[in-house]
């Protein structure tokens, strides 16, 4: 038995080699060495082997294993022997034996434990190194089967440690660890196990059967939750191998060891001895987990790890945490790790030479260590000697060999680290005249290079890569990311842009924007690369790949490794085909493939960043926030996908507004970590940059939320401007490229004005102001707002502190920053750099005498005196330009009365100080610098000697004045220069003046005394005048006289002319300082407003972030449980019955919870403008503007000072606009929905439509909140305007509005509805009809200029979109579009076109109502008056209603009540009427939609907030009906299509409690069926369309008709008057001027209801109801009616293409257009498209245009796609991620046919990115009627997403738990055009749902159809309407099945059972070749069917 099963293998190893042979395959790669014949060891061999497979007993066969390991170990030439006499298989019988036999007694369990060991010894030995046994083993023995035959011994407690130390030595090939289980599960505890597992350490190596260790692996996971002694040995072994190696660690990766052990981690706390002290077990296992996850996990690990993060009361878990932030930390990407003598090999297709052009090599390599001796890493080979080859030294530098040059030459310039991944890159140029033709790079760095001839071509044979070394004996360990050869040399700088793209990157360079994935680290480094290029090297290639993306062309890319390419085993297959091998790198040697994606990218697949920003939104303690941001600025440090999307989404500053809210938990731990992140280096300051500028403007300025923090961290954070504008080398690119646009300046002086910095932070706040004020910006940027800012500021000094919410400007605690900040600026000053810098923006003496006004501090006089100083220093003019400007006069006029001693040091050291850059006069010596300021000094004694006599007087004190006295006397005495300053007549004139004064009283005598000797002094010298002298004299005698008046005197009139020109000067001063403080403080209040409605922005950002979720997402405990409302997106005819989860928006509560900004913040109430607060900074003006005038011209720049604030009055909108976007129209309008109305702002863009609400413009034009404004600018219906605000603002693109109609409102001519594409309206009502025309105009121009091209027919709008553009009124000529559509619709009806259900609701369009407006919502008539038969016959006319009678005339009774009401109103004068209600109002409508939001809130509304009666409420259908046609007491309402069409409205889905019926005593719940309804709502709305469609209501229905729309809608004889204000016309609001009146009149029209606009004037015809009813008139026969009629053609359609036909599309004409899988045309141009999968692995999305690629977009890994509309394609990945793309069309560079014209090309560009699916989406299809797309995937689920908001809606399950995963992935899915019906297929169901997810019926594919055929494709039956819907569905075996659905089989008593029912089978011909149904379409009444043999039928009715 044995012997025949033996056979086959030995043929199919023959086989082996004969096909390799014959393919020409070295057969050295497939048997080492060939054994000879029949040499005495072999024939031992074999007869062991022989002797093995007879031997029964265990005894004999040890005895044979023994002798067969001696054998082996004497002769390594015999391993191939063993394996040819299928010695592998006799292992495999040995084990399947022993497992049979008896184990009960000791010695036989013994014996077998022996025999088991040297089995597995004898397999090691036979597999040890050799690659021909491990191929054979892997291909025709396989681990399956040694797996099965070991579980056996592995769940018998007697073998089971055995077998698993056999199966791990086998996988080490060292059977040293064969006891390792058996001997370590004896250790007492994890202390004793620690030493003794010690001696296995050196057994342990490097894992060589990654297999086997797998089979042990699936055994000792299962051993986890039952063993503790053996589990910590299992961790003990694992914990070594993630230390050992990396090769060990990848292989533990791919065995997928994770799972187990994080769910035992996850399960269970093992332990834990304390609430912070984890068990020793447990720390052992994290350490593991830690070490696994840093090479990255699988989606559903790293969900797992996401899920049990957050516990179910959202409190963070720490370890889960810390394991979470440990693999977000490490970034491996995929890749191939390689251990030892190992190589990856791949063909070079059939390139037999190197390329003539030259080429590049490049690979991404990690090292572990450096090899003992060379080591090859890459050769290029076209025979056995390689051509190229590099390889790596002991000492870690490269080693370049070619085919020129047989020495290897080392490169000592190109090092290569350990422990991380570098880029090495060699180019080799045919020949170059300047340059080496041999380039080597590193890291992007050229680091050798050497001229070389180019090798020569050889053609011997194919080419080959071959990576690594398989050398015996070789030892490194290392990675490979990717390599590729090029067959082009690139250029320096191009090497440099694919160093940049990193590790990860794994694409053919192909795509449209390869720039996107660099990282910001990339970004940066190449940005500066290029700024600093300015010497003259050439980046034009570089900034043309970062520009064009492409770096080079497809062909050019001749080889390509990266690990999804890389077959790891068998290293050769003989057998498979040269071109597979094309594919597939194999591998020889210990080489592992790592799949494992980093956290990063896996994270991104799972949710994106919205998990990390949730995680930080979780953190409750420093800890916790520390680690949470940590794991998120990981998430995007290294991740391209993750930073575009936290861009997208605003993710900065959500993190901001989370943080804000943070503050006190932000310690330095996370501040560092943060701001490393943005380009901060805490380590290395000199290399500081900023890396991202948009999160550095969102969170590094965001100094609210920075002042929020503890003082350290708040100077931290001010600190870091110094470590990018002076500690880093690059300043000065941190300054011009990266900070220069952002305003730090004046965000600065907001901080330090809005006092939200505490006084020990202010000197950090002001060093940080100057650090930016030194960096290399615009001086205006800088200094100007400064300057401004102090000027402002520093003119007075309160008394007393304001109140913290008091509106004055200036505050004591604001004066001391202001002060502190001068300070600042006057030390900068003293730098000349900064000196010249300041003059030069401002001018510097002006300023200084902006800041002397009149009661200044003596401490701003001192810094102003300083400037002064300063300026004299610098400036030699400085001192002139003072004195022109009357400057020195001021000084004597202001100074004085403040003057103290600080004051009069400083005035003493300007006159002294040393001026160096001011040459001395020489009339002035040298000593004296100033002596402009001696008389200020001589003033101030002056006021001094004033005060000394009076002491109300102000100016010096005392001490002072002796103090000012003593030091001019010492001055005199000292400096001999001193005395020449009175040689000047006005300064001794001051003296003069001085001794005029002198003060008398004994208290006093001291200072007379010191004023006389002064005196004496000055007249003792020659420096004055006689006449001063005798004046001087005279005054100084004991006795003297007053001085009268002399020419020279104060008094004088020159005095009085320079009082005059100083009272000039300070009156401009004052004027312009005026204007400096009033535009400060307009800014200030304006940047406050700025910053609130950032916050409010940034809270609406943040909340949709957070609060966004549904049941699929990772914590879904976190999100609130979703209630349901009524979607406003319309299907076909307006129908609406999609639902869309309600999102709770209550951002205006938020608004108001959140915390007030520190300091005084309030704003006056006449600034009303808010802009934006990334604006605010940008637009922060200047408050100084100067002139270049010497003289008073302060105030001449007030003018262009006025025009820098002129307000934007809609800066508040503008962040709301599409990028680029303008704002053309602005109009304040109301969006009406249902009843309720939401005031907003109307916005006309250049390229969108926006609908803003919370916004309105005031009479100026100005833009405010809708709560301030006026009351009376809107009237609405039914309830007052809602004031919702901060809504995200609605938009469209113009080219998507189809259509507009003028519309009535309370039938006012001002309301407009707009339809859109994307099957959503929008209605608004605006204040005046002047204002709608406009807008009507602006929306005619815009769908002109969209729909030239398309030219779509009114009424064609109509019927597939209700989208018209009609004239307000009424329409009284006959050939308006309005009465053009009118007309025929009234044809297709009578021709059966259309459906009952079309017609009337393009008569309810056309006459004005709208689903929109509830006062006018669509009428639909009662059909029937059955509501109490168990069955509904529609052939009997007693089911039916008279539909020639209004719905109050249906009764004898009711007729005689309304006539009656008709004459006694009319004999009392009045308008008569017949009924005291409508058939319609809003009051019905929400009646009837009570159960569905948001209609439940709007009767809420009209019901002054609270239910109405139970008892009359909508409960029962029945009564309802006789309470509209019988009951005398009763209405007459009307229906609403949802009766017809949306089954939800009947359903209690909110679970509302609408109380109790007292009539019945039952709860009012759902609404009671007919009892032909079975309870089912489906079924009801079903039946009721029906009945709609029937041959009865088609008969009848144009007279009811007549009553609505047409010549009886007024008729009294038909008893169908109705209240004259319900007319239009009756009223004219706009003339009531009363405002009682006008509401009262309001409420009369909103309860009365308004008739629709009359539409017809005669009676209507009727329709042609000959032949089948359910077809158009001039068609006999449908599917749905004939399907047994179809008719397969003789001949199938050409195609021209090979393999199965995936898709069929057909055009306007019915041209059809098969496609093959991976491309499908676009709808409207067939010869464009979009292709996918051209290449293994490619993952790559192409654009095409004429069979020209014109956009790659890679990394998508798409598998399936549909386009949803011509602008819209949706596309599923492997990734679980659906995409929405937008298509549009852009000018090319590729010319057409047509020489001289450009052909418009198809663009792609994200719009939405979907995730839902948690495994490999399989199928997707897509509607825009619907705008929905449906998604099926391998995660046994199909996924509903609404294409116009890009969000998730509902998921539909084939997986229920009892069928696997295989079987419930979800490969088919559908949707009907016409009915929104889903239908979703799996390998065991066949799913029915209606569009909100509603099950209808279920196939058990398993049950019905046949096994061998799986359904491969499924399509609906289309047409408008059709009582027989029908869903073809396609199987395996050629074969196409008909089904519908049905309810009839339900049975009596129950609920409604809706099931599948088949119509017909379509069967291929009986001798046709079997092909399996692919593709299915129905066009029309004909099915074309497409195979898998590329084939094309077509299936229809002959005529």
């Amino acid at each position: 038995m044995l012997r025949s099963l033996l056979t086959p293998l030995r043929n199919i190893r023959e086989l082996t080699r004969e096909t390799a042979q014959a393919r020409g395959v070295d057969t050295e790669y497939i048997h080492e060495t060939q054994v000879p014949p029949m040499s005495p060891r072999t024939g031992q061999m074999k007869d062991a082997v022989e002797q093995l497979k007879a031997a029964e007993l265990a005894a004999d066969r040890i005895t044979i294993l023994r002798r067969m390991c001696e054998l082996m170990n004497q002769n390594r030439h015999l391993l191939s022997v063993f394996c040819e006499l299928d010695g592998f298989l006799a292992f495999m019988h040995i084990l399947s034996t022993l497992s049979s036999a008896g184990l009960s007694s000791s010695c036989q369990v013994q014996d077998i434990l022996e025999c088991l060991q040297l089995a597995f010894m004898v397999a090691s030995k036979a597999l040890d190194g050799h690659e021909d046994n491990i191929d054979f083993f892997e291909e025709f023995v396989g681990y399956d089967v040694l797996s099965d035959a070991c579980s056996v011994f592995l769940v018998h407690p007697a073998t089971s440690e055995k077998m698993l130390g056999c199966l791990l030595s086998l996988s080490f090939h060292n059977f040293g660890l064969v006891d390792i289980f058996s001997t370590l599960v004896l250790c007492q505890d994890l202390a004793d196990l620690d030493v003794r597992f010690l001696e296995y350490v050196p057994s342990f190596g490097t894992i060589h059967l990654p297999h086997v260790f797998r089979v042990a692996w699936d055994f000792m996971a299962r051993s986890l939750a039952t063993s503790g002694p053996m589990r910590l040995v299992i961790y003990k072994i694992l914990e070594h191998l993630t230390q050992s190696s990396h090769y060990n660690l990848a292989v533990l990766g791919e065995a997928n060891v994770v799972p187990p052990l994080f769910s035992q981690f996850a399960s269970s706390s093992m332990g834990i001895s304390g609430a912070d002290s984890p068990s020793p077990e447990r720390r052992l296992l994290s350490k593991i987990l830690k070490r696994l996850f840093e090479i990255g996990a699988s989606t559903q690990d790293v969900r797992k790890l996401l899920q049990c993060a957050v516990k179910e009361n959202g409190a963070l878990d720490g370890e889960m945490i810390e394991l979470f932030r440990t693999g977000m930390k490490c970034h491996w990407p995929p890749h191939i790790s390689l251990q030892g003598s190992s190589a990856i090999t791949k063909w070079m297709g059939d390139a037999k030479t190197l390329p003539a052009t030259g080429f590049t090599l490049s690979m991404w390599a990690w090292f572990e260590a450096m090899p003992l001796e060379m080591h090859s890493l890459l050769g290029i080979s076209f025979w056995i000697d390689p051509t190229v080859q590099l390889s790596i030294t002991a000492n870690g530098t490269l080693s370049l060999r070619t085919k020129v040059r047989k020495e290897a030459a080392i490169l000592s310039k190109s090092e290569i680290p350990t422990a991380r991944w570098t880029h090495i890159a060699v180019v080799h140029y045919p020949s170059r005249s300047s340059n080496q033709t041999i380039r080597i790079f590193i890291d992007g760095h050229l680091t050798d290079s050497l001229d070389w001839p180019y090798p020569a071509p050889e053609i011997i044979g194919r080419g080959q890569l071959i990576l690594g070394d398989t050398t015996p004996g070789r030892a490194l360990s290392w990675c490979l990311a990717s390599c590729y050869l090029l067959s082009t040399p690139l250029d320096d700088n191009l090497i440099k842009f694919m160093h940049g793209l990193g590790p990860q990157y794994h694409g053919n360079f192909q795509d449209y924007n390869l720039a996107r994935f660099f990282t910001y680290d990339v970004s940066t480094s190449l940005n500066m690369h290029l700024l600093g290029s300015a010497s003259g090297r050439d980046t034009s290639s570089l900034k043309r790949a970062i520009q064009e993306g492409t770096l080079v062309s497809e062909n050019c890319v001749m080889l390509k490794v990266v690990s999804e390419d890389t077959k790891v085993s068998p290293w050769l297959d003989p057998c498979s085909s040269v071109s597979q091998s094309d594919f597939d790198a194999s591998c020889r040697g210990n080489v592992c493939v790592v799949s494992r994606q980093p956290f990063d990218v896996t994270l991104w697949k799972i949710g994106g960043v919205r998990l990390t920003l949730h995680l930080v939104h979780q953190a409750q303690t420093q800890h916790e926030l520390s680690r949470t941001i940590s794991i998120l600025c990981d998430s995007l440090h290294n991740s391209w996908q993750n930073s575009e999307e936290m861009e997208k989404i605003a993710g900065y500053d959500a993190l901001a507004s989370i943080l804000r809210s943070k503050g006190l938990l932000i310690n330095m731990t996370s501040f560092e970590t943060l701001f490393e992140f943005l380009g901060l280096s805490f380590r290395s300051p000199d290399t500081s940059t900023v890396m991202n500028t948009i999160a550095y403007r969102a969170i590094a300025l965001d100094f609210e939320l920075w002042s929020s923090t503890s003082l350290t961290v708040q100077q931290a954070h001010l600190e870091h401007f110094s470590f990018l504008l002076r500690a880093s080398r690059h300043r000065r690119f941190n300054a011009k490229a990266c900070l220069s646009k952002l305003g730090i300046v004046r965000k600065l002086v907001f901080a330090l004005h809005s006092t939200w910095y505490p006084a020990e932070t202010v000197p950090h706040l002001i060093n940080a102001i100057v650090v930016v004020m030194q960096g290399r910006f615009p001086p205006n940027d800088v200094i100007k707002p400064v300057i401004s800012y102090i000027s402002a500021h520093i003119v007075t000094e309160p008394s007393d502190p304001p109140s913290p919410r008091s509106s004055v400007f200036l505050s004591v605690n604001q004066h001391e920053r202001v002060k502190q900040l001068l300070d600042a600026v006057i030390s900068l000053l003293r730098i000349p750099s900064m000196y010249a810098r300041v003059s030069e923006s401002v001018p510097l003496t002006r300023v200084v005498l902006l800041w002397v006004s009149e009661g200044l501090s003596p401490s701003v006089a001192c810094q102003v005196l300083s400037v002064i100083g300063i300026g004299l220093i610098f400036s030699p003019s400085f001192g002139k330009k003072l004195e022109l400007l009357s400057g020195w006069n001021l000084l004597r006029k202001r100074l004085p009365p403040v003057w103290n001693e600080e004051l009069h040091r400083a005035a003493v050291e300007l006159l002294l100080r040393p001026a160096a850059s001011a040459s001395p006069s020489k009339n002035t010596p040298q000593s004296i610098r100033c002596p402009q300021i001696l008389p200020v000094i001589l003033v101030a004694l002056r006021h001094g000697l004033l005060v000394c006599c009076d002491k109300h007087n102000r100016g010096p004190s005392r001490r002072v004045t002796e103090l000012i006295l003593d030091d001019l006397i010492d001055l005199y005495k000292t400096e001999p220069s001193f005395s020449q300053l009175f040689k000047s007549q006005s300064t001794t004139e001051v003296l003069i003046d001085c001794l005029s004064v002198l003060p008398a009283g004994s208290e006093n005598a001291k200072i007379s005394a010191q004023l006389t000797q002064l005196a004496l002094l000055v007249a003792s010298g020659n420096r004055v005048s006689h006449n001063q002298k005798q004046q001087i004299l005279e005054l100084t005698k004991p006795e003297r006289k007053a001085p009268g008046p002399s020419p020279n005197s104060l008094s004088s009139t020159l005095a009085v002319i320079r009082e005059e020109t100083l009272r000039k000067a300070i009156n401009y001063l004052d004027q312009w300082r005026n204007v400096i403080i009033a535009s400060e403080k307009e800014r200030y209040q304006k940047m406050v407003v700025d910053l609130q409605e950032r916050r409010r922005r940034l809270g609406a950002i943040t909340a949709g972030i957070l609060k966004a979720g549904s049941e699929r997402d990772v914590w879904p405990h976190l999100v609130p449980e979703r209630t349901w409302r009524l979607d406003e997106t319309e299907g076909p005819y307006r129908v609406r019955i999609k639902l869309e989860p309600v999102v709770e928006a209550s951002l205006e509560s938020r608004q108001r919870q959140s915390p007030t900004m520190a300091g005084d913040l309030e704003v006056s109430s006449t600034v009303q403008s808010e802009p934006t607060a990334d604006s605010a900074a940008d637009d922060y003006g200047n408050s100084l503007d100067y002139t270049s005038a010497e003289s008073h011209s302060f105030f001449l720049g007030s003018q262009a000072l006025a025009e820098d604030i002129a307000e934007d009055k809609h800066r508040r909108v503008r962040h709301e606009l599409e990028p680029g976007d303008v704002i053309e129209a602005v109009n304040t309008v109301s969006r009406v929905s249902g009843v309720d109305s939401w005031p907003g702002l109307l916005i006309f863009g250049k390229s969108h439509l926006y609908m803003l609400e919370g916004l309105v413009e005031d009479e100026s034009g100005e833009v405010i909140n809708t709560a301030d404004a006026p009351k009376d600018m809107f009237f609405v219906s039914g309830s007052a305007s809602r004031l919702r605000s901060s809504q995200p603002a609605l938009r469209w693109k113009l080219a998507h509005i189809v259509g507009f109609s003028n519309r009535s409102f309370l039938f006012r001519d001002i309301a407009l509805e707009v339809l859109f594409k994307d099957s959503r309206t929008l209605l608004v009502v605006f204040l005046s009809a002047s204002q709608r025309h406009d807008a009507s105009q602006r929306l005619q121009s815009v769908i002109l200029h969209y729909t030239s091209q398309e030219r779509h027919s009114t009424f064609s709008l109509i019927l597939r979109d209700m989208s018209i553009a009609l004239p307000g009124g009424k329409a009284s000529n006959p050939n308006t579009p309005h009465e053009k559509a009118l007309a025929t619709a009234q044809q297709q009806w009578h021709n059966r076109m259309i459906s009952n259900y079309a017609y009337i609701s393009i008569l309810n369009q056309l006459s004005g109502r709208t689903p929109n407006d509830a006062t006018q919502y669509p009428i639909f008539p009662w059909v029937l008056q059955d509501y109490t038969s168990e069955t509904l016959d529609l052939s009997s006319p007693d089911s039916f209603r008279d539909l020639t009678k209004p719905m109050g005339a249906l009764t004898e009774s009711r007729r005689e009540v309304a006539v009656n009401r008709y004459h006694n109103l009319e004999s009392v004068g009045e308008k008569p009427f017949h009924y005291g209600t409508h058939f319609s109002s809003s009051m019905i409508v929400c009646h009837y939609l009570i159960r569905l939001a948001p209609f439940t809130s709007m009767f809420k509304t009209l019901q002054g907030g609270d239910w109405d009666l139970p008892d009359r409420l909508f409960s029962d259908i029945a009564r309802t009906y006789r309470s509209a046609s019988q009951d005398v007491r009763g209405d007459v309402r009307e229906l609403i299509p949802e009766f017809f069409s949306c089954p939800e409205f009947l359903e209690n889905l909110s679970r509302l409690d609408f109380g109790v019926s007292h009539s019945t005593g039952e709860q009012v719940d759902n609404v009671k069926l007919p009892p032909w309804a079975k309870d089912d709502p489906l079924l009801f709305v079903t039946l009721h369309r029906h009945a709609l469609e029937s041959h009865y209501v088609s008969e009848n229905l144009p007279a009811w008709i007549d009553l609505i729309w047409g010549c009886k809608q007024r008729d009294v004889e038909s008893l169908n008057v109705f209240h004259p204000l319900s007319y239009e016309g009756a009223v004219d609001l706009d003339k009531i001027s009363d405002p009682v009146e006008r509401e009262e009149t309001i409420g009369i029209i909103h309860n009365f209801g308004q008739t629709p606009r009359k539409l017809f004037n005669s009676p209507h015809p009727s329709r042609n109801l000959s032949g089948t009813l359910s077809l158009p008139a001039k068609v006999k026969r449908g599917v749905c009616e004939d399907a047994l009629a179809l008719v397969k053609d003789a001949h199938p359609l050409k195609v021209g293409f090979d393999g199965p036909v995936a898709h069929i599309t057909t055009d306007s004409s019915g041209k059809v257009y098969p496609t093959s899988h991976g491309e499908l045309p676009h709808p409207s141009r067939n010869d464009d498209g979009v292709r996918w999968d051209h290449g293994r692995n490619s993952g790559v999305l192409q654009a095409f245009s004429r069979g020209t690629i014109v956009q790659t977009i890679e990394f998508i890994h798409p598998t399936c796609a549909t386009f949803a509309d011509p602008d819209t394609l949706v596309t599923g990945s492997t990734d679980s991620i659906v995409r929405i793309w937008h298509v549009s069309y852009g000018q090319s560079s590729v010319s057409s046919s047509f020489k001289h014209r450009k052909r418009r090309e198809p663009v792609l560009s994200l719009a939405h990115l979907l995730r839902g699916h948690s495994g490999p989406v399989s199928c997707v299809q897509a509607s825009r009627t619907w705008s929905v797309a449906i998604s099926g995937s391998s995660d046994g689920s199909a996924v509903l997403w609404d294409l116009n908001r890009g969000t998730y809606v509902r998921s539909i399950w084939h997986a229920d738990g009892s069928i696997s995963s295989e079987d419930a992935s979800v490969r088919l899915v559908a949707i009907s055009e016409s009915t929104g019906y889903i239908a979703t297929c799996s390998a065991c169901f066949l799913w029915l749902h209606t569009i909100a997810a509603r099950p209808i019926a279920k196939l058990d594919l398993l049950s019905t159809c046949d096994p061998t055929s799986q359904v491969s494709s499924i399509a609906f039956h289309e047409r408008e309407y059709s009582q027989l819907g029908i869903l073809a569905v396609g199987d395996g075996q050629g074969s196409v099945t008909l089904y519908t659905w049905n309810a009839d089989g339900t049975p009596e008593g129950t609920k409604a059972q809706w099931e599948f029912v088949k119509i017909r089978c379509l069967l291929p011909e009986p001798n046709s070749l079997v092909a399996a149904v692919t593709a299915l379409k129905f066009s029309g009444e004909i099915l074309w069917v497409g195979d898998a043999s590329g084939d094309v039928f077509r299936w229809a009715i002959p005529d």
